[in-house]
């Protein structure tokens, strides 16, 4: 279920589309009823067909309302991908009403044609329909960009509707100007002209949400694929879909992963490729990654040897981290690596599993040699206060580290206590194009002499900042 954090920002895009619509179906009705008015009075085809565009309009705007009501409902077990698609309904239901109008006003065509009844048109209520169009104006400015800002299909259809009346009121005008000069055809002209651009935004509509209701791609298939390609240990992208619409994508794809890799690990990376390509596709509402084995290339030694030895972890229950392996000759391998342990265990239980972890490394693996096991306690669960260590030590690792490196290198330095253990945290900065094995074995050195240097130290971390741009 999405939870009220998620749930805020679709809310608040929906009360705004509402506060859109509230406002263009007020405008619009204003419009209806002065066009209608007028028509009524003139008896002038044209102006009463614009007048009937624009009940359409109205009609639009109140379908909209319901339509974002009903879409902006959270998803539940009856609708899992929510409602959005009640929003395209909205849409569709416009592009019908617009093909109803243009029906009725072909009617009307064919019936003044028929009757050839005179039209005459005063100046003054010419006067007035011209006043319609700058509100006509500002609704499609407000709208087209409410639209954009919002992305909602609603109001991107109802903008396309209301965009149309702009050319109806101004071929009703010269229509009317035309009528008043004797020349009674132009009325019928325009009231033609009104029915073509009725049927081309009908038409535009429709187009849009049907290939939405028909699941065509919503997404660009390409862009997925290189984000998902971005994301380390992904091999192969292939069989993208996406459906839905451009601002509430779902996206599925499958990826190709090392067949070696463990579980837990494949399950990061489709996380990891789940979580870049809504993060970097701001359409995309959910994406859903499948894993498979790829065939496509053999790995090398170091990592079908990796793979095992953390899918052998996994199994087991034991984590693994600083691991590395040394070719010696005859094509024999020497392992280092540290096996973290749950830390409620006793040295002889540690002592025993890491037994049956090189046990089980070399029955796989009978070409490694020597395992040299490095036992680290992990801890499951978030560790206590204690009380906070001399403040005289921050300066000794201050002191300490001046030796080598300058003082203004030294970020930041941090003391814990934690399970009766006194631990140094360390932040330095260091040149970004320094080479990263240059910059490990500094570290490392720094790390020793620390544990070295201060006897009371149980634990030493040296975090490594780059300063300055990197050189590729």
């Amino acid at each position: 279920m999405t939870s009220t954090g998620e749930r805020e920002p679709v809310e608040r895009r929906y009360r705004s589309v509402q506060r859109v619509l509230l406002f263009v179906l007020v405008a619009n009705l204003t419009v209806t009823i002065a066009k209608v008015a007028i028509g009524l009075i003139t008896g002038a085809l044209a102006v009463v067909a614009d007048g009937f565009h624009s009940l359409v309009d109205s009609s639009s705007n109140i379908i909209g309302l319901f339509a974002v009501r009903l879409a902006s409902r959270p998803a539940d077990e009856k609708h899992p991908y929510g409602y959005r698609r009640y929003e395209t309904l909205g849409a569709l239901a416009i592009g019908g009403l617009l093909l109803v109008a243009a029906w009725e006003i072909g009617r009307a065509i064919v019936g003044r044609i028929a009757s050839g009844d005179p039209l005459e048109i005063s100046l003054p209520l010419l006067f007035l329909f011209a006043l319609t169009i700058p509100v006509n104006i500002a609704i499609v400015v407000i709208e087209m960009r409410a639209a954009k800002k919002l992305h909602s299909e609603i109001l991107r259809a109802d903008a396309k509707h209301t965009q149309t009346d702009l050319y109806v009121s101004a071929s009703v005008v010269i229509s009317m100007l035309g009528v008043s000069l004797g020349y009674s055809w132009l009325d019928l002209l325009a009231a033609s002209f009104v029915v073509m651009l009725i049927l081309r935004a009908a038409f535009s509509i429709l187009g849009d949400t049907s290939r939405w209701l028909t699941d065509a791609h919503a997404a660009d298939a390409g862009k997925v694929e290189s984000i998902a390609r971005s994301a380390p240990g992904v091999k192969f992208v292939h069989r993208v879909r996406s459906r839905g619409t451009p601002d509430a994508a779902f996206v599925d794809l499958h990826v190709k992963v090392d067949p070696g890799m463990s579980t837990s690990k494949a399950h990061a990376i489709a996380s990891e490729v789940e979580r870049r390509i809504i993060h970097e596709m701001p359409g995309v509402s959910d994406a859903l990654v499948h894993i498979e084995p790829s065939r496509d290339q053999m790995p090398n030694p170091w990592e079908r040897i990796s793979n095992d030895l953390r899918q052998i972890s996994d199994g087991m229950g034991l984590g693994l981290h600083d691991l590395h392996i040394h070719a010696n000759r005859d094509q024999q391998y020497t392992v280092e690596l540290h096996l973290e342990i749950q830390d409620n265990a006793t040295l002889g239980q540690a002592h025993e599993l890491a037994d049956q972890f090189e046990a089980r490394v070399r029955q796989r693996w009978p070409q490694i040699e020597r395992i040299l096991t490095h036992l680290e306690p992990i801890h499951n669960q978030v560790l206590p206060p204690r009380a906070s260590p001399d403040e005289t030590l921050e300066g000794m690792i201050r002191e300490m580290l001046s030796a080598h490196i300058s003082i203004s290198q030294i970020l930041e330095v941090n003391l814990l206590h934690y399970s009766g253990h006194l631990s140094a945290m360390v932040k330095i900065t260091l040149p970004a194009d320094t080479p990263l094995e240059d910059a490990h074995d500094l570290s490392e050195r720094l790390q020793s002499e620390m544990l070295r240097e201060i006897p009371q130290l149980q634990r030493a971390t040296i975090h490594l900042e780059p300063i300055g741009p990197a050189k590729y």
